[in-house]
């Protein structure tokens, strides 16, 4: 029997991954204690006969190639250093790597590499325009089927204008198609032609705030040009492109005015020209940097506003509890509300509020932030949610009081009580109940 059992570990111990390990010890103590009551021996235990996983062939001859060379990821994204695709149309991969040589005149530098039977073959190097890379992107922006690397570059200085570069790989040498200064960037078909463009803001401060958009006809070729936006802004924190409002495609310019305020501009495109539908004014002004975004998820950009939830008019700003507001452009001149939240000042979870709230749920005038929150409906008094910071000893008393562990922060545990409801994927379920997020706690 205790054979048979053996044999059945060592098949799991040879399927499963290193971080089944602790399982595995457990279940292998437990065997070993049956053994030694029934005066048995063990030669080895499947823990000791797991071996690492193997790279594939192909990515081990890959990292063979580039072993040598100190790889930098953009700071734009996090996922990977290596990019595989085939650049020139031609069928066969290339591998796309940027490394950095701290110390020299130039710092970033990219390296194509292309298969060639069993082994990765360096074709070519270039070198990169600045100490930081930004950005990595690989579309085809230029229409011939073939994608181009649009690349970001800077000196690390936020003060400083970024530069971008447009390349195309031909199999044997390295075109620069479009190279221009920029704050920020996006890509997209903002005038809706089936052919990727390039959107670029670029702020000198105090002196000018531009914003153009760049298609390929024969070269890169400015499509419009916006010149009147603010340049007395300390700089853009924010750029998003996507439907502002049913049927019409713009880009949000999120503006920091300094280093807390903020507020947002509503363009569109019509015709190949820029309209500006919200200029920054009174309408989209905010005490903090809410980033726009698609909040809700229904396709269309929503820009965030601050609200001082009812009662809290006359407090002091640091001690309010600030609900996060969500608007719509109403594709005329004005904002229609969307959605609602609390947000965690330190970023640690979030409370959605179903619309049907707005103007009606607030906080208690009791609470503290960081101590005790106390959602209640303002027309009934009635408690909808809660929220507290408990020491251990605190929480061993009130966690079977209804009470859900959310998480822990430094020496403090964080609870959840409350008519709060969520499936998988975050969808409000039931009624009077609103979605509610976890971040960054562990």
């Amino acid at each position: 029997m205790i054979l048979l059992i053996i044999q059945r570990l060592r098949r799991i111990g040879l399927r499963r991954s290193a971080s089944n390990v602790p399982a595995l010890w457990r279940l292998g103590a437990g065997i070993l204690a049956l053994s030694l009551l029934s005066g048995c021996t063990f030669i080895s235990d499947p823990v000791s006969r797991m071996k690492t996983p193997r790279l594939s062939e192909d990515k081990a001859t890959l990292m063979t190639a580039i072993n040598s060379l100190k790889l930098v990821r953009p700071t734009n994204d996090d996922d990977s250093s290596i990019r595989t695709e085939d650049l020139n149309g031609d069928g066969t991969p290339e591998t796309l790597v940027f490394y950095e040589t701290p110390g020299e005149a130039v710092q970033i530098h990219g390296l194509i590499l292309e298969k060639q039977g069993d082994a990765w073959i360096k074709k070519l190097t270039f070198d990169g325009a600045g100490t930081v890379l930004e950005s990595v992107e690989i579309r085809d922006v230029t229409g011939d089927g073939k994608p181009e690397i649009i690349a970001g570059y800077s000196r690390g200085d936020e003060g400083l204008q970024k530069g971008l570069v447009v390349y195309s790989y031909s199999g044997s040498s390295l075109e620069e198609k479009l190279t221009l200064s920029y704050t920020k960037y996006v890509i997209d078909d903002l005038n809706g032609d089936g052919m990727d463009d390039i959107t670029v803001v670029s702020l000198k401060r105090n002196e000018s705030s531009t914003l153009t958009t760049y298609q390929y006809n024969g070269g890169f070729k400015e499509l419009d040009r916006l010149e009147n936006l603010d340049p007395y802004i300390n700089n853009y924190y924010n750029i998003f492109v996507g439907k502002v409002a049913k049927g019409k495609e713009g880009i949000v310019l999120d503006a920091a005015v300094n280093s807390h305020s903020a507020y947002s501009y509503v363009i569109v495109m019509e015709n190949n020209r820029f309209r500006v539908v919200l200029s920054g004014d009174d309408r989209t002004f905010k005490d903090s940097r809410i980033p726009s975004g698609d909040i809700d998820g229904d396709g269309i950009i929503e820009i965030g506003l601050m609200e001082r939830p009812l009662g809290w008019e006359n407090f002091e700003a640091d001690s309010v509890p600030w609900f996060y507001s969500y608007y719509k452009w109403d594709g005329k001149e004005g904002l229609d509300f969307a959605f609602q939240q609390y947000r965690d000042p330190s970023d640690r979870f979030t409370l959605n509020f179903p619309p049907a709230w707005h103007g009606r749920v607030t906080v208690d005038k009791k609470s503290v932030q960081n101590q005790y929150l106390k959602f209640i409906m303002s027309d009934t008094g009635e408690t909808v949610a809660e929220i507290s910071f408990f020491s251990a000893e605190e929480w061993d008393l009130v966690k079977d009081d209804g009470w859900d562990l959310w998480g822990r922060d430094a020496d403090k545990i964080i609870g959840y009580r409350g008519k709060l409801e969520q499936n998988a994927d975050g969808i409000k379920k039931g009624t009077n109940t609103a979605p509610a997020e976890r971040k960054g706690i562990n």
